[in-house]
This record gives C-alpha cells, structure tokens and sequence, in this order.
C-alpha cells in the first residue's frame, strides 16, 4: 500500500478519531520524554524519562497500552485485519485510555512524594504531556463510544422509517370506512 493512499486514509478519519489518535502519539512520545530530574544525593544532576527511575514498569505498561491503542487504528489503515470488532472498538479503547491515564496519575503520586523527600529533584514536562494525551484519549475514546451507541439505537429505531420510504414498500390498502351509526 502507497505511502499516499495511507495518508489519504488518515485524513479521512473523523475529526475525533484524529484528536484521539494524537493525543495518543503525544502522550507516547511524552514517555520518552524527561519526567523527573534534578539534583542527586551527592550533587549529581540526573534526568529520568517514563522508562527509566523505579517507576520504569509502570511506564513500560503505560506505553505498551498507548502503542495498542495505536494499533487499532492503524492496522486496518494500512490494509491489515481489524485488531478488535468494530462493534468493541471504542469501548476497549476507552478502557485502555483510562487505564493508560490512572497510570500515569499513580506515578505522579509516587513522584511527588518522592521529590517532596528529595526536595532538589523535581518533575518535568514529560509527566505533563502524557497526563494530558492520556486524558484527551480517554475523553475522545469516550465521546466516540457514546457517539456509536447513539448510531446504533437510531438504526434500531429508524429501520420502519426507511422500509416505507422505500420504492418498493406498499401500505396496505385501507379500503372504505367503516359506518359505526348503523350499530345504533
């Protein structure tokens, strides 16, 4: 598949699909960036990113998640299977995202208590930025998934809409009135 054909794909994608695939690849991006730093016990300057310091496994899974999240949408783009049902897509996506963002929140927990013991270190961008891919992923994953259920309760109830506006759909002929004086 041209490199062309796919950029064509990615920017016929709805504009939600597009926020959430980037704020994914910004808060990707973001794990490699600097999360916390500072001045060491001893007077050594040191920089850690998502997969460096004690945290480095929950940052692991924390890009392991993002990169999936990624993938549902590019696999199918590039001419691959579908990874999930379109039917669970953006309900696993949600549930990555959140998972990806309550992550993130619990390392910055860790973080900040230990910068508070070790008050020459403090917490960088990075940290930052995948909080807030993290968060705009999980409000798009959401808004999507509420936008599909709501597409599919209104193809539940507008099926006999369309059968009679249909050219080959007939009513049934209601023929002539019935008089309801004569029973009196």
């Amino acid at each position: 598949m041209s490199s062309r054909n796919i950029i064509t794909k990615i920017l016929s994608l709805e504009l939600e699909e597009k926020i959430l695939n980037g704020a994914t690849v910004l808060a990707f991006i973001c794990v490699f960036m600097p999360w916390v730093g500072g001045e060491w016990l001893g007077g050594k300057t040191v920089t850690f990113n998502g997969l460096g310091f004690f945290t480095s496994f929950i940052g692991l899974f924390i890009l392991l998640v993002l990169v999936f999240i990624l993938l549902i949408t590019i696999i199918p783009i590039t001419g691959g299977p579908k990874v999930i049902h379109p039917q669970y897509k953006n309900s696993v996506r949600l549930l990555l995202s959140v998972l990806a963002t309550l992550f993130t929140i619990a390392i910055w927990s860790v973080l900040t208590k230990f910068t508070f013991e070790f008050s020459r270190l403090k917490i960088h961008f990075g940290l930052y930025g995948t909080l807030m891919g993290s968060l705009v992923a999980s409000l798009y994953s959401f808004i999507l998934m509420q936008e599909g259920k709501k597409n599919e309760v209104n193809r539940l109830f507008s099926h006999d809409d369309e059968l009679q506006h249909s050219p080959h759909y007939q009513a049934p002929d209601q023929g002539v009135p019935e008089d309801h004086r004569k029973y009196r």
